[in-house]
């Protein structure tokens, strides 16, 4: 250090006191002493002492009595006396301390106290570059300890943002995740070397590719520091684990590390796993815990991968460190940066050690339902809901799907083989198929009403729901095969469900309303009362919104082969939503309940026509109806217009207001769900295309309200539709015993033509009854199969319409219209409230429960509610891990809305007589959360130790 550098040193000590006191205890700077020259604020020479040559107390008198206002520099090799013996200890306590030393100086740099001198003279060697010091002054909390001066050096040293023991950890974590991809290898990456060269000095070409993770720590002697906050924060003991190596340790230290950062990973990772075992109610006497614990325990690889040496499973010595290590895993796991590096961590060492050997001993799902460490935990959990749905109840199953949803591996977007992860459509897949076991339990003595009306009705209220359950299972189980997973096949679920829908519902519904159909003479007189038929919809629906209100345009969205069911679907969303109503009706569909002659019906009228020719033409008030520009036609006559949806959704706000300015009635035709199902090549996607139909829909509705300024629609269909993902056999084939006569079009659910045959395998009809046609110069009829069944194959067959059943002719109406403010507000449904059970709240361990109820059921009135769940200290710091939970059942038993809420407390030193906070924040809507109201927590743990 130069004479400069020494002077402009003591001078900014000399801003701060007239007193500056220079220990040189090794008499570096004896000889540059007589060569310095140093001047005061006003440019007068500061008075230097040497110490070791004058009295001490006579020094004191000129300072305190007859120089009270000089600076003085005070110079000293000697270490002081003891207080008692010193005559200038109070003038010690009150002076600067100046050092010329380079650790000395280093302190100033950083602004800290010399008593860090030995902890920068220990890691001496970090200091020697300037971008170094500029990142470690960046991290360094002020007033640091020694503590954190030596993690901010770890940090710095790694190039970590965060300078505390957890975000280190993590780094490196991630880092050994790294290594794991490039060597293909849990225990291979414990010796590999890493291809990430830090910030030392330029390497050669020869030297590249030689550093461990814990190069840069070991450089500047951080090394020893890291696991002691190992030691410190989690219980991991380097001596032990070192004494447990054996032969096993290596001469290299360097490996040494990164052997036991393996370690360390293993240790976390079962400590967790072991954790969520008990929170979910597993003993830890049961069997399959005491193999986790006893033969599988994490251990310390020698360098040719083999084990040798077995420690034990958790990482912390007591219940705060233990209780650290969980969360840190969970943290791991739900951080969007780190969870890929997480899964392939996790993937290693469930297959090192067989987890699945392990894990599969567990035969009760609810004991799964807290395990997030391991992916084969979400696998079996699986494989037990699907085996033993019909033992559950479905109000338990649907706590554990609405639960593992939350959760990591149903969001994760691949798994361990490669491949798209689709646990969350096989959870969803599991809730369905549920749905239809309850219900088929319902109608476990069959479908019998006394009346086509009353069955027609039931329909309408509650049997539509088979149809959305089987629909809702088939479109998660079709995700799941084409993602590669066979796992619902294998448990019989897919098998099952398929054979109870076709060969128990759809049969069974078939036989019961053909016989009330055949009773009735339905189709002699299509009509059921109390319920509208689908050729009067202009009249009833779209001329009545005219009547009933001041409303100006109606629009109407007519969606090819929209079930039911699926229009449900709609209302259901809709009604989710404050600023729209919708409410749902169906209509008596007209039969043969095809394309041609539901849009027929569905157009403005007084007369429709048949004219059976070549082929059949339906005409209104004498225009044909086939084709957009016919329609464009019969519309106009009634101030209307026609559009494709298409055209609607690309049109700007001003060209679409444009085109529809003068409009009465605007007709919007959209096709998605015939257009796929009734194709060979596309009948498989059915149910995918009605979840795009739902969403387009939707859309459509949105845009009409927000850009068209409209503000009545009217939804509906021309027909609906049956399917089956299972392919067709003969015996879904009704055979025609003779060749129809007079039959003009044929298609796989219907003919039409004239002077049709009869026979018992198929109800003939004539369409001036089904259809309201007035028949010109012929006599229209069809004959529609019995049940589900088809005439033939041509096309595709597993979708199909045509005939009579409920799913073709029970057609929706959904009406919707904007609300008011003031409506808005009355109809807007509230999130369900979420209250502890108890209150106050006292937790009694690290790893407790608490049980949170849901005050209403989701339904008419309530939306579901996602919330993140963490307890505070009462100045807002986050002393447990935050846990996700979803609040949706729709049960009207208050005890089936109950959650149990694992919290997982972290540190230690928690105090009975300090008023804790339980935080819940609605996370529904991730872009918009919503802190709910806190409540009063105490946590009062007797022995912190007892963790497990």
């Amino acid at each position: 250090m130069n004479i400069d550098q020494i002077s402009q040193g003591l001078l900014t000590k000399f801003e701060q006191c007239r007193i500056v006191l220079w220990q040189d205890i090794d008499k570096e700077f004896t000889t540059q002493l007589d060569e310095l020259t140093i001047n005061d604020g006003a440019g007068n020479p500061i008075e230097v002492i040497r110490l070791d040559d004058v009295s001490h107390f006579q020094v004191k008198e000129r300072i305190e009595l007859l120089e009270p206002e000089t600076p003085f520099l005070l110079y000293n090799t000697v270490a002081p006396n003891q207080p008692e013996r010193d005559w200038l200890y109070d003038i010690r306590l009150y002076a600067e301390s100046f050092y010329a030393d380079s650790s000395s100086m280093i302190l100033n740099e950083l602004g800290m106290r010399m008593e860090f001198r030995p902890v920068v003279t220990e890691h001496r060697a970090f200091f020697t570059n300037k971008t170094r010091m500029n990142r470690l002054k960046k991290l360094l909390p002020e007033n640091a300890n020694k503590e954190e001066l030596q993690l901010a050096l770890i940090a710095a040293s790694l190039k970590v943002d965060s300078p505390t023991f957890v975000t280190i950890l993590q780094h490196l974590i991630m880092q050994f995740a790294q290594l794991i991809k490039e060597t293909g290898s849990f225990s291979e990456a414990a010796l590999s070397i890493s291809t990430d060269l830090q910030d030392s000095a330029p390497k050669s070409d020869s030297s590249k590719n030689k550093n461990s993770l814990f190069t840069e720590l070991q450089k500047y002697n951080l090394e020893t520091a890291f696991w002691r906050f190992a030691n410190e924060t989690l219980g991991y003991d380097v001596e032990k684990n070192d004494s447990d190596d054996g032969d096993s340790k290596d001469s290299n230290t360097q490996l040494d590390s990164q052997q036991k950062l393996q370690d360390l990973i293993i240790k976390l990772l079962f400590t967790e796993c072991y954790q969520a075992l008990q929170n979910s109610g597993v003993s830890s006497k049961d069997p399959m815990l005491e193999r986790f614990t006893l033969q599988l325990l994490p251990i310390i690889l020698d360098e040719k991968g083999k084990r040798v040496v077995a420690s034990t499973v958790s990482v912390g010595m007591n219940s705060s460190k233990r209780a650290m290590a969980v969360n840190i895993i969970k943290s791991l796991r739900e951080s969007r940066s780190m969870a890929q590096d997480y899964n392939a961590i996790a993937a290693e060492v469930e297959r090192e050690f067989e987890l699945k050997n392990i894990l599969s001993m567990v035969k009760q799902p609810h004991l799964l339902q807290s395990v997030e460490t391991f992916e084969y935990a979400e696998q079996q959990l699986i494989i037990l809901l699907a085996r033993q749905i019909n033992e559950l109840e479905q109000v338990d199953i649907n706590k554990i799907v609405s639960h593992r949803l939350t959760t990591h591996w149903a969001h994760t977007s691949h798994n361990k083989n490669g491949s798209k992860s689709n646990y969350a459509a096989i959870l969803n897949a599991i809730k369905a198929a549920k749905q239809f076991y309850t219900l088929k339990q319902k109608y476990i003595d069959g479908f019998n009403y006394d009346s086509a009306k009353a069955m027609y009705q039931a329909y309408e209220q509650e049997l539509y729901l088979f149809d959305a359950a089987y629909r809702e299972f088939c479109e998660n189980a079709i995700k799941v095969a084409h993602n590669g997973s066979d796992i619902l096949k294998k448990t019989g679920l897919v098998n099952d469900i398929e054979a109870l829908y076709v060969d128990w519902y759809l049969h069974d519904l078939a036989i019961s309303w053909g016989k009330l159909v055949d009773n009735e003479n339905l189709l002699e007189q299509w009509k059921l009362s109390g319920v509208p038929n689908q050729y009067d919809f202009y009249n009833r629906q779209v001329e009545a919104t005219f009547q009933s209100s001041q409303v100006k345009k109606v629009f109407v969205i007519i969606s090819d082969a929209l079930r039911y069911e699926v229009a449900h679907a709609i209302s259901d969303q809709i009604n989710n939503e404050k600023r729209y109503l919708s409410e749902i009706k169906s209509q008596l569909g007209v039969v043969p309940s095809y394309t041609q002659l539901g849009m027929a019906a569905l157009l403005p009228h007084n007369e429709l026509t048949a004219h059976v020719g070549a082929k059949v033409e339906y005409k209104a008030d004498g225009v044909s109806v086939h084709g957009h520009e016919n329609r464009q036609k019969i519309l106009a006559k009634r101030n209307g217009l026609a559009f494709k949806a298409s055209e609607v959704l690309n049109w700007t706000n001003e060209e679409g207001r444009q085109k529809i300015h003068d409009a009465r009635v605007v007709y919007i035709y959209h096709d998605q769900i015939d257009a796929i199902g009734d194709k060979a090549v596309t009948e498989n996607q059915t149910f995918d295309a009605c979840a795009d139909a739902i969403a387009e829909i939707k859309q459509l509705i949105e845009r009409i309200i927000n850009r068209l300024n409209g503000s009545r629609i009217l939804v509906t269909a021309d027909h609906g539709f049956l399917f089956k993902s299972s392919d067709v056999v003969d015996s879904d084939k009704t055979a025609l015993t003779v060749k129809p006569q007079g039959s003009v079009e044929a298609k796989k659910r219907y003919l039409i033509g004239e002077n049709l045959p009869e026979d018992n395998y198929y109800w003939q009809g004539k369409m001036a009854a089904t259809a309201n046609l007035s028949v010109e110069g012929c006599d229209a009829e069809f004959i529609v199969p019995r049940g589900s069944n088809r005439f033939n194959f041509v096309g595709g067959a597993k979708f199909i319409h045509g005939g009579i059943m409920p799913q073709e002719i029970c057609v929706p109406i959904l009406k919707i219209r904007e609300l008011d403010k003031k409506q808005q507000t009355k109809h807007a449904k509230e999130r369900v409230s979420v209250v502890p059970l108890s209150n106050p709240i006292k937790l009694v361990a690290l790893a407790d429960k608490i049980e949170l109820f849901q005050a209403s059921p989701v339904g008419k009135d309530y939306l579901a509610r996602e919330l993140e769940v963490w307890i505070e200290d009462p100045e807002g710091k986050t002393v447990s891990h935050k846990q996700k939970v979803m609040f949706d059942s729709t049960s009207e038993k208050s005890d089936e809305r109950k959650r149990n809420v694992i919290i997982m407390l972290s540190g230690s030193g928690f105090d009975r007589t300090v008023a804790y906070k339980l935080m819940m924040n609605d996370i529904t809507q991730p872009n918009r959360p919503n802190l709910l109201q806190s409540h009063s927590v105490t946590i009062d743990i007797a022995i912190e130790d007892d963790f497990f």
